[in-house]
Parts: C-alpha cells; structure tokens; sequence
C-alpha cells in the first residue's frame, strides 16, 4: 500500500509540474514587461516580447521532456517496470535535454548580439548552468535507456528459459 501511495503522489507531482509550467508561460510576457518597466524603466521597446519569444522557444522542448516523464511515472504507477516503451521514452528525453542546449544557447546569443540584451551576470551565469544541467540530464538519460535496455533482454531471456 506504501509503495502504490509513492508511486501515485510521484505521478501527481510530475502532473503538477506541467501544470505550473504551463501557467508560469502564460503569465511570462506580462511579468517581463512589468520587470523591465518597473525595474529598468524599458518602456515602448520589443524587448519584452523578444525575451518572451525567447522562453517559449526554450520552453518546446523542457514541455516535451516533461510530457515523456509523465508516461514514463505512468509505466511505473502500473506497476510495469520492463516495459519496452521506458528506453524509447529516456532517449527522447536525451533528445529534449540536448536539443535544450543548442537552443537555449542560441536563443541567449541572437538576444545577446542581434537585440543588444546583454546583462552581463544575470545572461552568463544561467547560460552555463543550464548547459550543464541539461548535458548532465541528458547524458543520464542515455545511460538509463540503455541500462533499461539490458535488463529488458535480461529478463526476456530469463522468461524464456522458465
């Protein structure tokens, strides 16, 4: 009963999750322009919708990962944990963290050099973070896929010898 409540509250909180990252992106462009006008005194410029341009591009592939992370807790809530689908979902969530990378580097510098946004700490510092972050996700999930790739055929050929 324990292990079925563990399992059902992480489904939920990765459920919850989407959902405030959803909202969080509706609410982006308004919270960016009030920043900027409030603490930067940018008014009648692009430069808000630009840097919401910019999230929401980043945004496409965090949202896919997301969505492949709530069916793979699914796989795990029903209780199946050799399921052929759970490598095939760790490697599309390694595509979504390097694919995060290339695009949220490229997003920070056409904000960089093409719109003139640079903010010295506050642009440097999350563009290495974050590369980190997602090559370190990334390459976890690319392990773990194969990982789970080994011992499906381990326990297929464990099934086939009983």
């Amino acid at each position: 009963m324990n292990k079925k409540y563990a399992e059902n509250i992480l489904d939920k909180i990765v459920l919850i999750g989407i959902a405030l990252t959803i909202i969080l992106l509706l609410f982006t462009p308004l919270g960016i322009t009030a920043i900027l006008k409030s603490a930067y005194g940018v008014v009648g410029s692009k430069m808000p919708i630009n840097i919401s341009i910019g999230i929401y591009i980043c945004a496409i592939p965090y949202l896919i990962a997301l969505i492949y992370l709530k069916k793979l807790c699914g796989l795990i809530a029903k209780k199946d944990p050799f399921s052929t689908n759970i490598p095939l979902y760790l490697k599309k969530i390694s595509m979504c963290a390097f694919s995060e990378v290339l695009i949220f580097n490229v997003v920070q510098f056409g904000l960089y050099y093409l719109f003139d946004m640079y903010f010295y700490a506050l642009t440097l510092v999350p563009s290495v973070i974050i590369s980190f972050v997602a090559l370190a996700i990334g390459f976890l999930s690319v392990v773990l896929s194969k990982l789970f790739e080994m011992a499906i055929e381990i326990k297929d050929e464990n099934d086939k010898t009983i």
